[in-house]
């Protein structure tokens, strides 16, 4: 019996051994991964998802040439102050487009835009989203009134997201093209 004893004892000893290896140190406690960045936490949007907050910020921005602009169609939740910012400094500029076309007789009354996705760059916490926006501007003179045959443009631009806490936050639009007879609503910062 002893011998018996003696023999449990041992095996018992080998396999604490054995599976001591497959152990965590007792004197310290597991780490864990860090936190996940903002980019991670917040998920990263599809091209559609992305694409129908650039319709939304571009058709804001083209309502403002309008005579009557409508309500704006993005929350600030989904902007970042940045771009909140520059929208404010390019309210003026259109403004005073509008009121010179204005002076010569015509106004614009409506419009219709597509914003058409062509790809999308995440690095981290930010993204960039290339982008085609076709509109059409349809306007009314003082001499002739409304007209059914549209203004229209194609224009390239580049859409550029921050992550945040409470998601993708759209920060920037600019154009591809610059300083070549841009639509009255885009303002370009880039060259003087």
């Amino acid at each position: 019996m002893k011998r018996l004893r003696m023999s449990v004892i041992v095996l018992v000893s080998l396999l604490g051994i054995a599976l001591s290896g497959c152990q965590p140190n007792p004197g310290q406690l597991p780490t864990e991964s860090p936190a996940p960045a903002a980019s991670a936490a917040a998920g990263t949007p599809s091209s559609s998802e992305f694409g129908a907050v650039i319709q939304a910020a571009v058709e804001d921005r083209n309502g403002t040439v309008l005579d009557t602009p409508p309500a704006p169609r993005l929350p600030d939740g989904q902007t970042t102050p940045a771009y909140r910012a520059k929208h404010v400094r390019d309210l003026p500029v259109v403004a005073r487009s509008k009121a010179g076309f204005k002076s010569h007789g015509f106004w614009y009354t409506s419009f219709s835009t597509t914003v058409t996705v062509e790809s999308v760059h995440v690095d981290g916490p930010a993204a960039s989203v290339h982008f085609k926006e076709m509109t059409a501007l349809y306007q009314a003179s003082a001499a002739h009134g409304p007209s059914d045959v549209p203004e229209s443009y194609s224009l390239p631009q580049t859409a550029t997201f921050k992550a945040a806490a409470q998601g993708w936050q759209l920060d920037s639009i600019t154009p591809s093209i610059h300083n070549g007879g841009l639509p009255m609503s885009v303002v370009d910062d880039c060259c003087p």
